[in-house]
């Protein structure tokens, strides 16, 4: 059955929406300092609220198709230029996902492994995923989310004697300052990735309890990446935490236990793998279900743009540095993207709907 319910969503919207942030935190550490814990709090909470908004428009109108949104709530070729550029950014968020996750394993276990033979692992199964059905899609995340929670709760756990709450004093010493403002909206950014999971909806197949279902899910989210941005600030300092490429594999390598078991950066390789994977296989197939329409050869196409993601995945992830500063501009992009152009076509899609219902109304 290609149907999927609101419960499942909530894995959808954890399995892209927490992963880059969690990855990597010294990026906006790096510019909020200290208190970017508190700044991911603040946009954990735009982030729900806006998740719930979207959702409930979405619920309010009966129109769970993000074409339809698009097309009924701009004139035609404003609705096709706004798609087009959500349709980009899910293009642009699934080459980070290839790119950080080949760079993660070149820059800790696997040095002397370049990047492109680490993206062939990675982009090859998903080619057997794009060929299946929606059933296949939705077994893989339910399998791969519920193993990064369970693998994201053990970290916490044999994490907690390596932190020092004093590491997060004092909070906000220096008041709220420029970088506190635009870690927020990065880490923001980063939240906004859940947008990926929207044209999924149309496949479910009961909404009574979605508005509680995606509250779940956004409470969910939250709690990881606010956890884990302190976990690494209490274990290494704002400073040490900001000059590190990928904090929590380093303090997965502190992790010990009964004195001679240290596996601890087995836990940072599930998450990160799993995780990207997530979002790279969701990404592409929201693009394949926005543009099905439009594409008459699926296998051609699949082979294309796997081959455009293989090339600049490879040339992004060659140079951590590189990488770091275009991940700070994919934040951006997200914003421009995923938070203000669904902000706008959402509210005056509802808008328009609400006026035409009362204009029936009145007629009547």
């Amino acid at each position: 059955m290609n149907k999927i319910s609101s419960k499942h969503f909530i894995l959808f919207i954890i399995g892209v929406a927490f992963i880059s942030v969690k990855t990597y935190p010294s990026i906006f550490i790096d510019i909020g300092g200290r208190d970017t814990w508190l700044a991911s709090l603040i946009a954990s909470i735009i982030f729900v609220i806006f998740l719930i908004y979207i959702i409930n428009i979405c619920v309010s109108t009966k129109t769970f198709d993000i074409n339809d949104i698009f097309a009924r709530s701009m004139p035609k070729a404003i609705s096709v230029i706004l798609m087009l550029i959500f349709t980009l950014t899910l293009f642009i968020n699934a080459i980070e996902a290839a790119a950080v996750e080949a760079n993660v394993l070149h820059s800790t276990l696997f040095l002397e492994t370049p990047v492109w033979y680490a993206l062939i692992f990675f982009i090859l199964p998903s080619l057997f995923i794009f060929n299946k059905r929606l059933r296949t899609i939705l077994i893989f995340v339910l399998v791969s989310v519920f193993v990064i929670i369970i693998n994201g709760i053990v970290f916490f756990a044999l994490t907690q004697s390596y932190k020092d709450i004093n590491n997060l004093l004092p909070v906000l010493g220096n008041g709220i300052s420029s970088g506190f403002t635009v870690s927020l909206f990065l880490i923001l950014g980063g939240f906004s990735s859940f947008m990926i999971a929207i044209p999924f909806l149309k496949y479910i197949n009961e909404f009574e309890h979605i508005r509680k279902h995606t509250l779940y899910a956004g409470v969910i989210t939250s709690a990881f990446v606010v956890i884990s941005t302190i976990g690494v600030i209490t274990a290494f300092g704002p400073l040490r935490s900001a000059n590190i490429f990928y904090p929590e594999f380093i303090l997965g390598q502190r992790i010990e236990v009964a004195g001679f078991l240290e596996f601890g950066e087995l836990f940072f390789i599930i998450q990160t793998v799993l995780g990207f994977f997530i979002k790279y296989v969701l990404a592409t197939y929201s693009i394949l279900l926005i543009l099905g329409k439009y594409i008459k050869d699926k296998r051609l196409f699949i082979g294309i743009y796997t081959f455009i993601v293989f090339v600049l995945s490879s040339f992004l992830g060659m140079n951590n540095y590189v990488l770091y500063d275009v991940l700070k501009y994919l934040q951006i992009i997200n914003l421009f993207s995923f938070i203000l152009i669904p902000l706008i076509v959402f509210s005056t899609y509802y808008f328009k709907f609400k006026s035409k219902e009362k204009l029936l109304k009145d007629s009547k």
